[in-house]
């Protein structure tokens, strides 16, 4: 504790801080000249005043010191003496204790003057007035009540005032962020309801708070174009309600160009984007099962192609194209089996069995494609047979050949059918194997002096000219002479034909007989 001079200086009583908050004046000068005026009563009556000032020193060391320490108000004491003489004593002077206690009171009270005009000053930059008017002249308020205590000298209470009026300040102050969110909060509000108004008052209050704060400014710029973003978004709307997605898609895409971010046209486009789909999907399924129905199989693949395409995940698609590839393949199918059933009936039975081969390779559990097969494989090979028989009816004479020709014809009489191609082959089959069997006649001509003999037939001797009946057939007669090159002639002896003629003469002589 600090010792103090009892100079008449720090008699004086504390005056209150020379800073105010509501502009009023910090003492009154009434209440300074009452003070000054006292002593000059105090000279007649001097050995009283001692007394009372020792009596009221010891009453208030043991009594008003307790008090002050508790509270910092000074308590002045009133003895009868006062009273009685009516004479004004002189100020109690306050203890060194007391004195610390005061002073470090009042400069607390200047820091968190400080603290609070250096914070109204921040807050006035920012036109707190017009964001939170009740708020910061309630603070205010409070500073003002602390004034008042720290003129009557109450300087505890006083600091507690100072540090709610400062506490008042700083959650003002602290509160800015959230306000700003409140207000850009509103004005996205008001753009999104198409209250232009509205929205420009609240972006503008945002921006007097945080000055060029980035979304305050986007959100002003906003309520600039919202007039035709709205007006686009309400023609959108309206076609929607009118089930008119195709244009209410264009109105509200047109409304987002002007305004990416009004969530309404956000909402209703994806609304919108999302029906279409499901229209367009049930569109094309339902394009793809008419499509099968009209066995248009490759079209009904497309429709289903870009139902699949709007809808991955939808198991639809799949099963239509399952039918459709289905479909496809039975209407190739039945495709093939008509082609190859044609061919049947045009006994063109190569290329009907190369049809029915197909069939089986696509399904070898189809029964007529199997059964087909077997049917023209075996009329392809009978044709065949019949077709190199009648190719060259010349060796059916030959009785290996022939016999084989019989039973060729046999086996197509089996049939049994009276198919033009298959009646006409037996016919001439019949007919080739009857001609072979018949002799037809042959004339030969020689010089009497050639041998002739006919392979396979006999030796005919020597003469000028023979005539011999022959099976119709290819023969191959060979002429000799002493002392002369042998002759050969090869003849065919064909039915239909007039009387085949042969000359057969050794008429070159070997140079070794001449020179004998």
């Amino acid at each position: 504790m600090q010792h103090r001079d009892n100079a008449k200086e720090d008699i004086a009583p504390i005056e209150p801080a020379e800073f105010t908050f509501g502009g009023e004046e910090a003492h009154s000068p009434k209440a300074t000249n009452n003070r000054t005026n006292k002593p000059k009563k105090e000279k007649s009556y001097g050995p009283i005043i001692i007394g009372t000032v020792m009596l009221s020193g010891l009453v208030g060391v043991f009594w008003g010191l307790p008090q002050m320490v508790e509270k910092p108000q000074i308590r002045s004491v009133h003895t009868d003496p006062i009273a009685a003489t009516g004479i004004h004593p002189p100020p109690v002077q306050a203890s060194p204790y007391t004195d610390a206690e005061i002073m470090q009171q009042r400069r607390d009270v200047q820091k968190i003057l400080q603290d609070i005009l250096a914070l109204k000053e921040e807050l006035k930059e920012r036109q707190v007035e017009l964001w939170a008017f009740e708020d910061f002249y309630t603070a205010e308020d409070l500073a003002l009540e602390a004034d008042g205590l720290y003129r009557k000298r109450q300087f505890m209470p006083a600091l507690e005032k100072y540090r709610e009026s400062l506490q008042a300040l700083e959650t003002l102050r602290d509160s800015i962020p959230e306000r700003i969110e409140i207000h850009l909060a509103e004005g996205t509000r008001a753009l999104d309801k198409g209250e232009r108004d509205s929205a420009e008052a609240a972006f503008k209050l945002a921006l007097i708070i945080s000055e060029n704060h980035p979304r305050g400014l986007k959100g002003l710029e906003r309520t600039d174009s919202l007039p035709v973003a709205w007006w686009k978004f309400t023609l959108g709307k309206n076609a929607y309600l009118n089930a008119d997605l195709d244009l209410a898609k264009k109105s509200l895409k047109k409304s987002l160009s002007i305004d990416a971010q009004t969530s309404l046209a956000q909402e209703l486009m994806a609304k919108v984007e999302l029906e279409i789909i499901e229209r367009d999907y049930q569109n094309a399924m339902s394009a793809g099962y008419a499509s099968i129905a009209d066995k248009s199989f490759e079209a009904a693949k497309k429709y289903f192609n870009q139902a699949r395409k709007l809808k991955p995940k939808a198991k639809a698609p799949g099963i239509g194209l399952k039918q459709a590839q289905n479909g496809a393949e039975q209407a190739k199918i039945d495709e093939l089996l008509s082609q190859a059933r044609d061919q049947e009936q045009k006994e063109d039975w190569h290329k009907a069995l190369r049809s029915y081969t197909t069939l089986v390779k696509k399904d070898a559990s189809l029964v007529a494609a199997v059964t087909g097969k077997a049917r023209a494989t075996a009329r392809a090979q009978l044709d065949d047979q019949i077709q190199d028989l009648l190719k060259d009816p010349l060796t059916l004479g030959d009785g290996k050949r022939n016999h084989f020709a019989r039973k060729i014809l046999i086996d197509a009489r089996k049939l049994n059918t009276q198919t033009p191609r298959l009646t006409q082959q037996i016919e001439d089959l019949e007919n080739a194997l009857t001609q072979a069997l018949i002799p037809l006649p042959v004339r030969f001509k020689s010089d009497r002096s050639t041998s002739v003999t006919i392979y396979h037939v006999g030796r005919l001797g020597n003469f000028d000219q023979r005539e011999i009946a022959l099976k119709p057939g290819r023969y191959t007669a060979v002429g000799t002479r002493d002392g002369y090159r042998d002759v050969r002639r090869e003849f065919i002896v064909k039915p239909g034909k007039p009387v085949t003629e042969v000359v057969i003469q050794c008429a070159e002589k070997i140079n070794g007989a001449n020179n004998s």
